[in-house]
């Protein structure tokens, strides 16, 4: 049967939809287009419907297949193959110019009994990606990753392909990457999406020229608490590292033919680095049919109707919500980290995005609405928590003035200053305030006869109170030991004691020091423990003769936790010098 041009008509479905877009503010933010032409053409052994299209005034041939709905088909590389053949004018896909007449296929149909060709390959697929078209995966370092490991697993490619083409483009995009060899845990690196199988549309972002400007019609200018809305998602999201887009228009095509264009001022796009998208109408303005439309057609696009009435903490919790992150826990709800540190994390939201492997998060959020500069979590515990892959966000709520320089971290640990044979010990007599002599000959017995003496020798002596005592760490027999406490002397024995806590908490109930040997728990910040970080550290406290909190524990801690606790009064003594 001969073939005859298609004419895809106008879906009169939609009908009703578009009588409110011909009137009113609606005109300027949003519009929908349903009509398509297309003629059908042979070639290879294939029936190729396609698209003569005169191309305009800030097309490009990636935004072309994506207003079509072409993406996302099946035999997408095989389209996007043919547009090559179709116009052989076009040797650079990228460039396309005003009043050019193009081809675009939209569908092929197998004839019958013909032997497929060989299908577009990789390395076309991704010659043909510009860097305005490129989508992106955010990857987060794990530890023992490397970069060939991480696109390996993530796409079917050769290892000529990656080292010739796919790694120049990660290098481009990345430019903090000064050397591939060298990446480290938590890193987040974009990887360029080429594969047609997880194509995402990205939505293009243009910049409103002076000329469209003029051909606009006016719009409302945003209220007060528009913009404020709009700033608190920017901030908080950038943060996250999920992509707002507030700027330019969004073009979402139809299964069924056309698309709906939306302003981005007024429909604002969160481009979630799971491949989820949510478009916040801002003042519920978006009928509810085009909502559903679109959500119909796009099950990884979301519409969020934001209240007249909402306020930050209300909208933000609304979009949230929408974000299908893995976990999410609200003010009074926490996550718990166990380690040498324990960390409690609870803000007015703490987030989990994805599960990660092995049940361990790549990483956690907090967000916290702080109502003043003391609610700030200090940059140092930022740095930190970094580190961990847990990012601290502080949005302030109150007017901000200018910031006060925070100083460098310094370390400030408990270090031995004198040479003895006895360090730990002899360090705490030091804390304590307590003079002490080394290695001391005391006379128990000297009879009328010279030859007969009694001298042992003590480890640490010293005279407290009135009393003299002994520190053993080398081991006196007990025969010794009972002998010189029938003599009034008191005695500590350490020599079994091989831990540093236990050495410590011993030394210190001798010298009569008051200490608590206890899991000490910090809050970050001057707010509510039910929105707030908190750290746990193992160890036993006490005060120096100074009155100087310390705080002794075989874990170790960071120089930028020393740093917080010296600001919290407390100098870290690190028991692991004196193991073994």
């Amino acid at each position: 049967m001969k073939k005859k041009p298609i004419l895809f008509a106008c879906l009169i479905l939609f009908a009703y939809v578009l009588t409110p877009l011909a009137h009113g503010k609606e005109k300027d933010t949003f519009s929908i287009s349903l009509v398509q032409r297309a003629t059908v053409k042979k070639m290879r052994g294939r029936e190729v419907i396609y698209e003569r299209y005169q191309v305009k005034k800030g097309d490009y041939v990636w935004k072309l297949l994506r207003q079509r709905g072409l993406l996302k088909k099946p035999d997408f590389p095989e389209l996007l193959s043919l547009v090559k053949s179709m116009n052989p004018s076009l040797t650079n896909l990228d460039l396309i110019h005003p009043n050019e007449t193009i081809l675009i296929p939209l569908n092929i149909i197998p004839v019958k009994g013909y032997k497929e060709g060989k299908k577009l390959d990789q390395e076309q697929m991704l010659g043909l990606t510009s860097s305005e078209d490129m989508d992106f995966e955010n990857y987060v370092v794990k530890p023992g990753d490397s970069l060939t490991m991480i696109v390996k697993n993530r796409f079917d490619i050769s290892r000529e392909f990656f080292y010739e083409n796919y790694l120049k483009l990660i290098q481009k995009f990345n430019p903090t990457l000064t050397n591939p060899d060298l990446i480290y845990p938590n890193q987040v690196i974009r990887l360029p999406i080429y594969s047609p199988e997880i194509v995402r549309m990205p939505i293009k972002v243009k910049d409103e020229t002076a000329a469209l400007r003029k051909v606009q019609p006016t719009k409302t200018p945003d209220t007060a608490q528009t913009l404020a809305l709009k700033r608190g998602f920017k901030d908080v999201f950038n943060q996250m590292g999920e992509e707002w887009v507030d700027t330019g228009e969004q073009y979402i095509p139809l299964k069924s033919g056309g698309q709906v264009n939306l302003k981005a001022d007024s429909f604002p796009v969160l481009n979630l680095s799971s491949g989820r998208r949510l478009i916040i109408d801002m003042k519920s303005e978006l009928p509810e049919d085009i909502s559903q439309l679109i959500e119909a057609d796009w099950e990884d696009y979301k519409v969020i109707h934001l209240s007249k009435t909402d306020n930050l903490k209300q909208a933000m919790d609304k979009v949230l919500s929408a974000c299908n992150y893995y976990a999410i826990a609200r003010a009074g709800e926490y996550f718990k980290i166990a380690g040498d540190i324990g960390i409690t994390i609870a803000g007015d939201w703490a987030l989990i995005p994805q599960k990660g492997q092995g049940d361990i998060p790549d990483k956690i959020v907090t967000i916290t609405f702080i109502r003043s500069r003391a609610e700030q979590t200090p940059s140092v515990i930022k740095a930190y928590l970094e580190k961990l892959g847990i990012i601290a966000i502080d949005y302030p709520v109150f007017t901000r003035s200018r910031a006060v320089k925070e100083h460098s971290p310094v370390c400030k640990k408990i270090t031995l200053e004198r040479d003895t044979d006895f360090p730990l010990p002899a360090l705490l007599l030091d804390l304590a305030g307590q003079p002490f002599s080394e290695r001391v000959e005391m006379p128990l017995y000297r009879g009328k006869d010279p030859t007969f003496n009694v001298i042992i020798q003590a480890d640490l002596f010293f005279n407290r109170n009135g009393k003299d005592c002994i520190i053993d760490t080398t081991g006196l027999s007990p025969r010794i030991v009972s002998l010189l406490r029938k003599h009034h002397i008191h005695v500590l024995s350490l020599s079994g004691v091989k831990e540093p806590r236990r050495k410590t908490r011993l030394t210190l109930d001798f010298l009569g020091v008051p200490f608590a040997s206890k899991l000490h728990r910090f809050p970050v910040a001057a707010r509510d423990e039910t929105r707030n970080i908190t750290l746990s550290f193992s160890g036993v406290s006490f005060a120096d003769q100074a009155g100087k909190m310390i705080l002794a524990t075989e874990k170790r801690i960071p120089n930028e936790l020393v740093f917080f606790l010296d600001k919290l009064g407390y100098q870290v003594l690190d028991l692991t010098q004196f193991e073994g």
